[in-house]
């Protein structure tokens, strides 16, 4: 599903004390398929993008697009479509709330309608999709989990209704960096599985720069830069000015450049580790060869 925003703005608190602006005139085309990083500090509009893709949240001006549907301040998201569009917050276990884990994940399904039977069989496939074992998990209660199986049943209540796009905000928050990484790899495989539409909101660098094919910078409600990880990260001196940190890999083989003969320097474009050592190698091995 392709996402394009046009000259989208939003105000929260309109006519009273408490009315700011949260999106300023924002043009965005999200290509189908495609995995997209959201970055920014925190008030930078990052959440209030995503809200209005899934219709939680109306624009005050501009036009959303989510293929053939469009969203404006005076026409609602279709109840229809918002099960194509999956939501995970950020402490998504905070969006868990059945007595045990079946019911959790089938109450999106049975909300929009199905039978009981095809919500059991959606719940089953989500749960062995995000790595649990439907037979083992079903009747236990969601609270009594680990903190990264927790966050495994709430996007497994996403995945249950089948959606065409996948909204995470800050997935991996609180977890430990084994926590991190296990649940990132399993969105990226979901993402590529199901030929998803995937949007991740996200602090770190490392892991817009790690999934991401498409970057999108925010600051004070506006986007300031969008491209692939390689032509945003060329743009280092820009995002230290928005206060944001280059990857580590980005930052190292900056600084290694500087100390290394011009024959020897490494691309500025590389941000993931295992180029970056596949590089290195490469490098070395030129200099015993001499």
């Amino acid at each position: 599903m392709q996402i394009t925003f046009e000259q989208v703005s939003h105000v929260y608190g309109v006519g009273t004390p408490f009315e700011r602006l949260a999106l300023q005139d924002v043009n965005l085309t999200i290509p189908s398929g495609s995995f997209v990083g959201i970055i920014g500090h925190t008030g930078s509009g990052k959440s209030t993008l995503i809200q209005h893709v899934n219709g939680l949240l109306q624009p005050t001006a501009g036009t959303i697009r989510l293929d053939e549907v469009t969203v404006s301040p005076a026409k609602k998201l279709p109840h229809e479509s918002r099960q194509h569009i999956g939501l995970v917050f950020q402490y998504p276990e905070h969006q868990l709330f059945e007595e045990t884990v079946a019911k959790d994940v089938a109450f999106g399904p049975l909300n929009f309608g199905m039978s009981p039977e095809l919500a059991e069989i959606r719940a089953r496939e989500a749960l062995e999709i995000v790595g649990l074992d439907y037979q083992a998990v079903k009747d236990r209660s969601p609270f009594l989990l680990s903190g990264g199986q927790m966050r495994r049943v709430a996007i497994a209540g996403v995945l249950a209704m089948q959606p065409k796009v996948l909204i995470l905000d800050e997935p991996t928050a609180g977890l430990d960096p084994a926590g991190k990484k296990a649940i990132l790899e399993a969105i990226y495989r979901i993402h590529r599985e199901q030929s998803l539409t995937t949007l991740l909101v996200t602090h770190s660098m490392e892991e817009a720069a790690r999934y991401a094919d498409m970057l999108v910078v925010m600051a004070n409600g506006r986007v300031v830069l969008v491209g692939t990880p390689d032509e945003v990260f060329a743009q280092s001196e820009l995002l230290r000015g928005l206060g944001l940190d280059v990857p580590d890999t980005v930052a190292f083989v900056s600084q290694l450049n500087r100390r290394l003969p011009e024959e020897l320097r490494l691309p500025a474009s590389i941000y993931r580790e295992e180029e970056l050592i596949g590089q290195l190698l490469a490098r070395m091995a030129a200099v015993k060869e001499r």
